[in-house]
């Protein structure tokens, strides 16, 4: 496919049949899937939570990506989906896999005691059932609100409520709020109660009110004040006036070549695919090191995360929300808007999911990649004679965001010219808010962000799922710690004191792989390859695994959320790769008892993790004590974690990237009196 012009866009196309097996279902086949399961089961009253594709399983990836040659080659791959279906009016779940291939439904089975991912179709429904409640519509009249469409609510998966302990029943819980005209901002104005929503007869089964706790009201009146960021509210006369355009330009093209879902860049190359849950994927990367291709990563996602609150009275200790696996960062992904959610020449990628009906819905944009300026990627200056030499680092940028009520989540995957690989999230969007009475305080789990709204504590953290292929299937873990020398002061071996050094463990089996960070001894993490020396060091080639974002999960262990989300309770699990095994949280987490989960596994069996196929769970997160300043809405806010190579190369890798001059980048100095002094990034001129 051809590449970007300057601030043009292109987008991979989906209308062609698929050219890969890893790559996202189309539309069509997503209705011949649908029509498929309907014919098989014509007395079924279907709706179609998920169609998605089944991914091939790895040996089969393997051998058909060329990393497996003990035996010949794969070239053909069965196209199969994975089909979550509900009935109607049971609710009850089944799972089907269909061929495409062979046009046929290869297994069906009732899958009891769980509950799917809640989908947009769900959500909007369950918004225009609350408003029409008649429970719902007297709480609104009490608190004097009497116009209907000034009321609105976020429909939030509902944990596990104590009248409603089990799954059997398919509920959400609605939190509630109202707007004072069009696009107001509703976190302005929470209401005092949430209305519990039975989806399989969507209707309002209970409503809860939430009292104020040190107040003499028993009821909190609504604060009415506008609190709004949208353009409309600031007034254009209110903008800055000494704001001026950065352009980014790229005039010769962008340096990516991408065929199908297939992108090269510099040394890298790699695959990526889109899927409801957990939004954009990395599959196969590899980094080309002289003639050798090094495979490095079999596939890289976001498994799983999760946002405890930190207030424990009810109904506030069942928000905490699991966006991969309760709602699906795909199916909440943004379509981007070329230059604002992304600056430059923007390469797009599109996705596209399914509704209930097993009809597919397109989302334009979904994917954004871009190359970025990241200021030096090394330097060194001559004091002698004055020689400077100045590299510049880029890197490629691939994105998406998702949007779940409230928040916002910009998800990126950098990869840069030295190797160094990196993954950050930008949290962003509205503080969920709580209303409180005129003279309650937020106590001690939340902060008073303005006049009688609450924006309480609570924290984000994100599980990744890393499945690496370091110059081979068969890795291991070793855990970094650096210590003071063990010699006192005065002693032969560390004289002056000054002594410290680093002791590598090496993590052989489940339990031994589940670790927290530890600041005191600059913990890091490598995956290593041991069948593979350096001819330098003498030790196992490797990949640094680091993090300066790792919080530590205040929940207790036994309450609801530490026992649904025990992943989040350590920043490395380690297990030998299983096929099934793909979300930290369980494949049906919601409603979950957590039971289904990485902790579990884990601790199933002490299995072995040393020199074989593993897979790394790694959890980063963040606790956010919410300020005033990140209302109305907050500004972004970044975490994440960073892979480097770590004794793998035979030196810089990035010693071949050209330096760049202020010919090329068009650079001005913008103090006129000293332009005609400027010099180029690697010259003699810049004396000490």
């Amino acid at each position: 496919m051809a590449t970007v012009k300057e601030m043009k866009t292109a987008t991979a196309s989906t209308k062609h049949p698929y050219a890969h097996p890893l790559d996202q279902l189309s539309g069509d086949e997503i209705m011949k899937v649908a029509q498929i399961v309907r014919q098989n089961k014509p007395t079924m009253n279907l709706v179609f939570n998920t169609i998605t594709l089944k991914e091939p399983p790895k040996p089969v990836m393997m051998s058909y990506l060329g990393w497996d040659t003990s035996k010949p080659r794969i070239t053909q791959v069965e196209r199969e989906a994975l089909v979550i279906i509900l009935e109607r009016p049971s609710m009850k779940c089944f799972e089907a896999v269909v061929s495409l291939d062979k046009e046929n439904v290869k297994s069906f089975k009732y899958v009891p005691d769980v509950q799917p991912i809640l989908t947009m179709d769900e959500m909007f429904e369950v918004e225009a059932v609350v408003l029409k409640d008649e429970k719902v519509q007297a709480e609104c009249r009490e608190l004097g609100i009497t116009d209907m469409s000034q009321v609105f609510n976020d429909p939030w998966a509902i944990a596990r409520h104590v009248n409603y302990p089990g799954r059997e029943k398919r509920l959400m819980q609605a939190l509630m709020y109202m707007r004072t005209c069009e696009d107001d901002n509703q976190y302005a104005h929470p209401l005092d109660f949430v209305p519990i929503i039975d989806l399989s007869t969507m209707k309002v089964i209970a409503i809860e009110r939430i009292q104020p706790r040190d107040s003499k009201f028993t009821r909190p009146t609504i604060p009415q004040q506008q609190h709004n960021f949208l353009p409309e509210f600031i007034g254009e006369e209110n903008y800055r006036k000494d704001v001026k355009p950065i352009i980014v330009q790229q005039p010769q093209g962008v340096s990516f070549t991408v065929k199908g879902n297939e992108i090269d860049w510099q040394k890298w190359n790699m695959r990526i695919s889109m899927n409801y849950r957990e939004g954009l994927v990395i599959h196969n990367v590899s980094y080309q090191d002289g003639l050798e291709k090094r495979p490095l990563f079999y596939r890289i996602s976001l498994s799983e995360m999760v946002v405890p609150y930190a207030d424990p009275y009810s109904p506030h200790f069942r928000k905490h929300a699991f966006d991969v696996g309760e709602y699906g960062l795909g199916l909440c992904t943004n379509s981007l808007a070329l230059g604002c959610d992304c600056l430059g020449s923007i390469y797009y990628f599109d996705a596209t999911f399914n509704d209930h009906e097993g009809k597919p819905f397109h989302v334009p944009n979904a994917v954004c990649m871009h190359e970025e300026d990241h200021g030096i990627l090394f330097k060194h200056t001559d004091y002698r004679n004055g020689r400077a030499h100045t590299v510049r680092s880029r890197r490629l940028v691939i994105s998406h965001i998702v949007t779940v009520a409230n928040y916002d989540y910009g998800l990126y995957y950098y990869f840069y010219q030295d190797g160094t690989f990196e993954y950050e999230v930008k949290a962003t969007g509205e503080l969920n808010t709580h209303v409180m009475a005129e003279d309650e305080t937020p106590g001690p789990y939340g902060v008073t962000v303005a006049p009688q709204i609450n924006a309480q504590y609570h924290q984000h953290f994100f599980t990744m799922r890393i499945d690496p292929m370091i110059d081979g299937p068969n890795n291991s873990v070793a855990q970094y710690d650096t210590y003071p020398s063990p010699f006192p002061t005065g002693h032969p071996r560390n004289q002056y004191g000054n002594g410290f050094i680093y002791e590598p463990t090496i993590l052989k089996d489940t339990i031994e792989g589940q670790q927290d960070g530890n600041f005191e001894t600059s913990r890091f993490w490598k995956i290593i390859n041991e069948n593979r020396i350096h001819p330098y060091t003498k030790s196992p080639v490797g990949w640094k695994l680091m993090s300066k974002d790792l919080a530590r999960f205040f929940p207790r262990q036994d309450s609801l959320v530490g026992e649904r989300a025990s992943f989040a309770r350590k920043a490395l699990w380690i297990t030998p790769y299983k096929e099934e095994q793909m979300f930290a949280g369980g494949f049906y987490c919601n409603q979950s008892d957590g039971k289904d989960s990485v902790e579990h596994w884990a601790n199933k069996e002490r299995a072995n993790v040393q020199n074989t196929d593993i897979v790394l769970w790694f959890t980063f997160g963040i606790t956010h004590l919410p300020r005033v300043e990140d209302f109305p809405v907050m500004p972004v806010e970044m975490i994440g974690f960073m892979m480097k190579p770590a004794n793998f190369f035979m030196a810089n890798p990035a010693l071949d990237v050209p330096p760049t001059n202020k010919g090329i980048n068009k650079s001005v100095n913008a103090n006129p009196e000293k332009a005609a002094a400027e010099s180029c990034c690697s010259s003699s001129s810049n004396k000490l």
